[in-house]
């Protein structure tokens, strides 16, 4: 190639360099930037139909406590796990007492005996509510990562997201069945956890729902350890659930509806007992720039919800409009 066709050549190249510079500074004026069409932007989503929310928030109180783990609520009060302490709390949110425990809690139930079940990581302990220790199991395993517990009668469900299991137990700790473990002649597809969110509960019917949260489902199943049913949908819409691993919490009402409550974005919702969205209790925007736990929930007798909000360390109070 001579030098006179390569010298016009990159003449070529040097004017249509600079008519792309030139063209991407006049569209980019100090102050406007390109859109990326790719950048992934989660605030649309938490945009929500003020028709669709249901519940207001009618009241919240401190939890002066760290490392703050669970919440339930008896006909008598409000306890909340933190760190090492138990805390109760009458229903106006004042402290009647903090009182140590064995270990770092995980999670926190209460059983219709008024006994507190507290998670820890490894094991489980059951306390009065004086606070007073009445027995403790022994360590499941070290793999065991205790997340949830729920009561039914004589028999204690404990998830185990460690071993990617749901124990069910006798008051004593005895494991009488593992439930949850892929086994495809009983058509169980196994737990996909992610991360440390595995939620489960007991419904009016005494059957047992548990959070399959990479699969972004909730799972119900026979006495048998067979899965009966299953709802749920991935999906960053107010209808599904979104990220790795939501719901990250959740409580069954006496109706046997469904309160979840979403990591990530944060948000509290309301589903029918097929799993059909019935509405929001706590939209988005009710929370704090930033937030991304997932508030624990419970509920009382009322159907009053009761949220244990991590990042403002308090208890938040959601009654129906």
């Amino acid at each position: 190639m001579n030098r006179k066709l390569i010298n016009g050549l990159l003449i070529l190249i040097a004017i249509a360099i600079v008519v792309i510079i030139s063209t991407d500074f006049i569209g980019n004026k100090a102050g406007q930037n390109k859109s990326n069409p790719y950048e992934y932007n989660i605030e649309a989503f938490k945009q929500v139909d003020s028709a669709k929310v249901l519940y207001n928030e009618v009241t919240t109180f401190p939890v002066l406590a760290d490392q703050l783990s669970g919440i339930a609520v008896s006909d008598s009060s409000v306890v909340v796990a933190a760190g090492n302490k138990l805390l109760q709390f009458n229903f106006i949110g004042e402290e009647i007492f903090r009182k140590p425990i064995i270990d770092t809690a995980t999670c926190i139930t209460m059983d219709g005996k008024k006994n507190v079940w507290i998670g820890m990581r490894h094991f489980v302990a059951a306390y009065d509510l004086n606070g007073t220790l009445i027995k403790r199991w022994k360590s499941f395993d070290e793999r065991s990562v205790i997340t949830s517990l729920a009561v039914s009668g004589d028999q204690i469900f404990v998830a185990d997201a460690g071993n990617r299991v749901v124990y069910k137990c006798n008051r004593d700790g005895l494991i009488i069945a593992r439930i949850g473990e892929k086994n495809e002649q009983k058509g169980v597809p196994g737990y996909v956890i992610p991360s440390p969110y595995f939620d489960l509960a007991i419904d009016n019917s005494g059957f047992l729902w548990v959070v399959n949260p990479g699969r972004q489902s909730l799972e119900n199943y026979n006495a048998d350890g067979s899965l009966r049913t299953s709802w749920g949908v991935a999906g960053m819409k107010i209808e599904g659930f979104s990220g790795c691993c939501n719901p990250a919490q959740m409580t069954i009402m006496d109706d046997n509806s469904f309160v979840t409550s979403e990591k990530g974005m944060p948000r509290i919702k309301l589903y029918g007992q097929h799993g059909e969205l019935k509405g929001i209790v706590a939209p988005p925007d009710l929370f704090d720039a930033g937030s991304y736990y997932a508030p624990d929930v419970a509920v009382d007798a009322s159907n009053k919800i009761y949220a244990l909000d991590f990042a403002r360390k308090q208890v938040r109070i959601f009654k129906m409009k």
